[in-house]
């Protein structure tokens, strides 16, 4: 399965994510490699270190019990100082470090296995480069959104069965969640909410990519996002990836344990 998930801060787009690998590790019968584990699914890794300074990290959803090194430990994370220093590079070096990590994440490697998972990747440029990181403006060398499209061609070429979705809601809704549940060293400001959403929606029209579908969150809960997105995203799957999602075997337990079990690293 190919999944590109996009959306302004606070959208649910990892509530989503998680919701989807819980489903996955709960009906996936591949082994955990390794001498002495146990037979289990395999960890469930999203790209998802593409929002500036944020370049480092993934989202890693595990089966229970399951301790494979996967993703980055812990002391090779970014600190808050190191985020301080990539956020004074002048928008020129800023512009060429993100274009290198967007085609290193766009390298043949990514999709030999099974499934390749992102959160927002270079939609993320196209959208707060103009507005927070002093590059990527339309009719410049950097331009962001022209690019995109040029990235589009780039994906399709290596995963043409990708799915593009884009989680939204409303503004009042999205400033809300933030008010609630701000995070430290906030990528955001409330007051850019309306237009940010305006430049996921405008880049969403614009992509390429031929598969692809919205959620809408405000006044949804992650199960009922996910419930719609198993309902939508059937006609853009392989028949393997159906039989995958589906899951009819699987009991809210089994959910509840992989949740319980689940480590997150951002």
């Amino acid at each position: 399965m190919r999944l590109l998930i996009i959306g302004c801060e606070y959208a649910g787009k990892t509530p989503l994510a998680r919701a989807i690998s819980h489903r996955l590790l709960a009906v996936t019968a591949a082994p955990v490699e390794g001498a002495g584990r146990p037979a289990g699914p395999r960890p469930i890794q999203w790209h998802n270190h593409f929002v500036v300074p944020r370049l480092d990290g993934h989202l890693i959803v595990r089966a229970p019990g399951d301790r494979t090194i996967i993703g980055k430990e812990a002391a090779d994370l970014n600190t808050a100082e190191d985020e301080a220093q990539i956020m004074a590079l002048r928008p020129s070096v800023l512009e060429q470090l993100q274009r290198h990590n967007i085609w290193r994440h766009l390298h043949p490697d990514l999709f030999r296995g099974d499934d390749t998972f992102f959160i927002n990747h270079y939609y993320a440029d196209a959208v707060y480069a103009p507005l927070y990181y002093g590059y990527g403006q339309p009719g410049t060398f950097s331009d962001r959104s022209a690019r995109a499209r040029a990235w589009d061609t780039e994906l399709l070429e290596q995963a043409p069965d990708t799915v593009l979705v884009l989680v939204r809601a409303t503004a009042a809704v999205i400033g809300e969640r933030l008010r609630q549940a701000a995070r430290d060293r906030e990528i955001i400001r409330e007051a850019d909410i309306p237009h940010i959403l305006d430049r996921f929606d405008g880049e969403y029209t614009q992509s390429l990519i031929p598969r692809k579908l919205v959620l809408d969150t405000t006044a949804a809960t992650a199960d009922a996002t996910f419930a719609r997105f198993l309902a939508d995203v059937r006609p853009c799957l392989s028949t393997t990836d159906r039989r995958r999602l589906r899951g009819h075997q699987v009991s809210g337990a089994a959910h509840q344990a992989a949740g319980a079990a689940e480590k997150a690293i951002q």
